[in-house]
């Protein structure tokens, strides 16, 4: 008869205990049949419940998180010229690009909960398919961003899954315009300021125990923003926004370490 030893395991753990519970009532059947078939049921049991153990190790608490995250959008729409031009100008296209890129750190301060650190530079430009008065040819806009997230994580199999929180994020930016020839404005650039919060969700696949990748899926989120320089008023406004993955790229990847893993 095989007896699987319980001093490999702790006495602690729920785990040996629920083993060791089912051992005994084995053992009392006096059945050696049974014994031996239940130690290597037991065994199994066992090594899936430590496989367990051993893949929560992405997510648990005290595991960290290094990586980078970058984004990229295109994007057109079809604009009018406000009551100020009539006449003076005539519907157009604005495109726009937007690339970003960033460290990010997180620490896990439970099981399947982070805290995120992201840092972001942002480079976003426009351009005008006409010259309409009042209306800039092109602009570029250059931003610098701090976001803190609070995320939880649902994963299947430890592999595959979602994470959601709130977040909030400071940024500030320098645009720079140009002008078409003939408008009564200069070429110059304005300072802005934005404080953004909103709800994120995005999906998380482990490659590996320690490398995973995440890409947005939705974002809900407010944001109150100043301006102010060259031809622009000092302005100051509200935006509530919703976008999904298929408006703009986002990703992240990171290496996991740290934990009990």
């Amino acid at each position: 008869m095989v007896i699987v030893s319980p001093k490999k395991y702790s006495s602690k753990t729920p785990f040996y205990r629920l083993f060791d519970k089912i051992r005994l009532f084995f053992c009392r059947s006096g059945n050696s049949h049974k014994q031996k078939t239940m130690n290597k049921i037991l065994i199994l049991i066992t090594a899936f419940l430590l496989t367990i153990q051993f893949s929560n190790a992405q997510t648990e608490k005290g595991s960290q998180t290094l990586g980078f995250n970058f984004g990229f959008g295109v994007g057109k729409t079809n604009e009018s010229p406000g009551a100020q031009q009539t006449g003076d100008g005539s519907p157009f296209v604005l495109r726009n690009n937007n690339f970003t890129f960033g460290p990010l750190y997180s620490y896990f301060i439970a099981n399947g909960i982070d805290i995120s650190l992201a840092l972001n530079f942002a480079s976003i430009s426009q351009t005008t398919s006409d010259n309409n008065f009042g209306y800039p040819v092109n602009y570029h806009d250059y931003q610098f961003s701090g976001t803190l997230y609070a995320r939880k994580y649902l994963l299947y199999k430890n592999k595959f899954g979602i994470r959601t929180g709130p977040y909030i994020s400071y940024g500030k930016g320098t645009t720079n315009f140009t002008y078409p020839p003939g408008d009564n404005f200069n070429d110059n650039s304005y300072t802005s300021h934005n404080l953004t919060a909103g709800v994120k969700l995005e999906m998380v696949y482990y490659a590996s125990k320690k490398f995973g990748f995440a890409a947005t899926l939705a974002n809900l989120q407010y944001e109150h923003y100043n301006s102010a320089g060259g031809n622009q008023l000092n302005q100051n406004g509200n935006n509530v926004s919703f976008y999904t993955g298929t408006t703009a790229l986002q990703v992240s990847m990171f290496y996991t370490f740290g934990g009990k893993g």
